[in-house]
C-alpha cells in the first residue's frame, strides 16, 4: 500500500436505498463512501456476496481476486509492470 488513510467511525447514517446489511457490516461501507473510496475489497460473502460487482455511491464492492486481476489488467493495459 502506498497510502492509507484512517476514517472515523461514520455517525449513525442511514444506508443507500435497497442496501440491507447486518449492524456491524453497515459502517465499513459506510466509511467507503465517506472516504470516497473506489472499492471495498471483502471476503465477505455472506453479507456482501449479493452486492459483488455494484457500485455503491461511488464505492465497488469486490472480492480481493477480482480486485486484484483487475489491477493487473490495468497495470498491462498502462505498460507498466
Amino acid at each position: 500500500m502506498r497510502s492509507v488513510t484512517l476514517v472515523p467511525d461514520p455517525e449513525d447514517q442511514a444506508l443507500p436505498s435497497g442496501i440491507d446489511l447486518p449492524a456491524k457490516d453497515r459502517p465499513i461501507l459506510l466509511a467507503a463512501i465517506e472516504a470516497k473510496a473506489t472499492h471495498l475489497v471483502t471476503g465477505d460473502v455472506a453479507h456482501f456476496g449479493k452486492y459483488f460487482g455494484t457500485e455503491i455511491l461511488g464505492v465497488t464492492v469486490v472480492t480481493p481476486a477480482t480486485y486484484l486481476a483487475s489491477r493487473e489488467t490495468t497495470k498491462g493495459k498502462s505498460g507498466n509492470g
